[in-house]
């Protein structure tokens, strides 16, 4: 057995995770900073480094599991002390237990979204003001709070991210050699945690002499005002909505400065605050350098124009296809070679490109770097809808609305609680009356259906260009199936939109599908608006209560229009302005290339009153990359 009062992970003794330690140990030195996230995927050693930072607090770490009810994080009423008062008695939940240590939050992701919200709103303001069946009180919550998310299993949302003062990645891809010793100390911890402690006992005490002198120098610290700009113009650079990582990055520069005993803040201070202040606030990756972007625009200025001399073709009196008739080769006649020359020009109609890479994409249903929208909208996340039945998670209660189908026992003791002394309870415990009955709320997971419309015309058809628009829905196919939602693939090309896959939770044939899908022809973009719109009315109706997103990927340029001598971009245009299907968000991903963008899909944006993406936008795994882009 374990010996008594040795059971965390000692903070020195994880190994690697740098990143999240300096976060760690940045809100520990400075008590401004009140809130660390730390992302990664499973066995990471996340949960393990959040508890350890308990006895650098000063005490153990209080823990909320995701599933803990209203009334035990928050507190609520003391049925027992109520009953025998004959008043509403409050009782502390687990963040006033929490004040003055460290409170640990493990898959804050699998949190209900109102709560997480809440905690955060106390942690920041230091106190918890209750509320509950007649009951008022007010506790301080001068806590640490320290959360792990596994994006891979679903993720925070924009808002919630940007509460968190400081965010660290937890994965680092360990060598063989960091494996093995990681599997010992895991093994060492397990079998004998004194010893382990032991090992580390002065690594761990010099951590905690470290942040001792920290705190005592960070009173002293200062930093100048050109170092400030510095920091704001960082976030600036990253587009971060609001001034939390204004502020976040000056806390955190104090911080990095004071541990390193240095009572002014340096410029590789904010370089590393940076890190961990501005990845998760990140609105869209900066621009290149000059010189990169220049080479960029000329390559992919000349993919461009032969795209444009391939629409031309398209448009020609002649109806010809996308990419025109092939041009014959000098001293052939006008009959010899034609028909070897049709079958070429077939065969390249109806070419399948390799699939790109794929990424870790951002949470695109839940709004966009760029918004471009008539109408403010829903955020469309994968929440926890009312249950119409007794299956889900206890949420809350409520009174009934008549006959109580799910009876709330905890919540009807302590509705009956303050009344027991004038009642008489003829034998029985607890004296219960109808006007004391609650019943129970319960959440589930609402459901999701994305049906993802790809352009396969031959206005994608840059080799480069449709192999990256692949990997990209790959990984959205990719993303969809972790957080189980129902996915469809429609691809329109030549004259009509094709239903390649209806929904379903089972993306495998997705995957085949997408890496077997032709591309070439013409560009229907007016009539696969139709089609999806047509397709998702029909399935809404038949899914009541599913949340259905429409995710459209395309460069918005069209050259075949449903009424015959139409300008076929402005019709499509006006489709997208008059599509209405209820319930139906859509999503627009730009997949124009070349600094000559058009503004075709921004305007389909706009009419559809969805969120709007570049192609380039969707790659979160850029995070780092483009924060370590803006310090140089």
């Amino acid at each position: 057995m374990p010996p008594v009062g040795v059971t965390e992970f000692p903070f020195a003794a994880v190994r690697g995770m740098d990143d999240a330690k300096r976060a760690i140990l940045c809100a520990l030195a400075n008590r401004r900073i009140r809130t660390v996230l730390i992302r990664g995927g499973p066995g990471t050693a996340k949960t393990a480094l959040a508890r350890a930072a308990g006895p650098l607090s000063g005490g153990s770490v209080v823990n909320i599991p995701p599933g803990a009810s209203e009334d035990m994080i928050f507190g609520g009423i003391d049925a027992e002390a109520t009953m025998r008062e004959g008043r509403p008695v409050p009782q502390a939940g687990l963040l006033s237990r929490a004040d003055g240590r460290a409170l640990c939050i493990d898959d804050a992701n699998l949190m209900d979204r109102r709560v997480l919200a809440s905690i955060l709103d106390c942690v920041a303001r230091g106190k918890v003001s209750l509320e509950r069946e007649g009951a008022s009180a007010e506790y301080p919550c001068g806590s640490l709070l320290i959360a792990t998310v596994n994006p891979c299993d679903s993720d925070l949302s924009p808002h919630l991210l940007d509460r968190f003062d400081l965010c660290a990645y937890s994965g680092w891809g360990p060598g063989e050699e960091d494996r093995m010793e990681i599997a010992k100390r895991g093994a060492l911890h397990r079998d004998d945690p004194a010893a382990l402690a032991e090992l580390f006992a002065a690594e761990q005490a010099g951590v905690g002499e470290r942040l001792e002198a920290s705190r005592r120098i960070l009173p002293l610290t200062v930093m100048s005002d050109g170092l400030m700009e510095v920091a704001a113009e960082l976030s600036a650079k990253v587009s971060a909505d609001g001034f939390r990582g204004d502020i976040a990055m000056v806390n955190a520069s104090l911080a990095i400065a004071a541990l390193n005993g240095r009572d002014e803040v340096l410029r590789k201070d904010v370089e590393e605050a940076a890190r961990i202040c501005l990845a998760h606030r990140r609105g869209y990756a900066p621009e290149p350098p000059a010189q990169q972007r220049d080479e960029q625009g000329r390559e992919e200025d000349r993919e461009e124009d032969r795209e444009d001399e391939g629409d031309r073709g398209g448009r020609d009196d002649d109806g010809g296809d996308g990419g025109g008739e092939p041009e014959r080769p000098p001293g052939s006649g006008p009959e010899g070679g034609r028909d070897d020359m049709e079958d070429i020009a077939r065969a390249m109609e109806d070419m399948v490109f390799e699939i790109g890479e794929q990424f870790r994409v951002v949470d695109y249903l839940g709004g966009g770097p760029r918004k471009a929208s008539k109408a403010s909208g829903g955020k469309g996340r994968r929440d926890m809808a009312e249950s119409s039945d007794a299956v889900g998670r206890y949420a809350r209660s409520r009174i009934p609305d008549g006959r109580a189908r799910d009876i709330a026992f905890d919540a009807t003791i302590r509705a009956a609680a303050p009344h027991q002394r004038r009642r008489g309870r003829a034998g029985m415990a607890v004296s219960v009356e109808k006007s004391d009955l609650r019943e129970k709320v319960r959440e589930k997971r609402r459901g999701c259906t994305i049906l993802f419309l790809v352009d396969a015309s031959g206005s994608l058809g840059v080799r480069r260009r449709m192999a990256a628009v692949k990997g990209a829905v790959l990984s959205m196919l990719r993303d969809s199936y972790v957080k189980r939602d129902r996915v469809g693939l429609m691809a329109f090309r030549r004259d009509s939109a094709e239903l390649v896959l209806p929904p379903t939770r089972s993306v495998e044939y997705g995957y085949r599908m997408m890496g077997e899908l032709p591309t070439g022809g013409k560009t229907p973009l007016g009539a696969a608006l139709v089609r999806a719109s047509e397709y998702m009315t029909s399935y809404s109706r038949s899914h009541p209560g599913e949340a259905c997103c429409a995710v459209l990927i395309t460069d918005g340029r069209a050259n075949v229009p449903l009424k015959d001598g139409a300008d076929a971009n402005e019709e499509a245009v006006r489709l997208a302005g008059s599509i209405s299907v209820p319930g139906l968000r859509w999503v627009v991903v730009d997949a124009g290339a070349g600094r000559m963008r058009f503004d075709n899909a921004e305007r389909l944006a706009m009419e559809l009153e969805g969120a709007y993406f570049r192609l380039e936008d969707l790659n979160a795994d850029r995070l780092a990359e483009s924060v370590r882009s803006a310090i140089m």
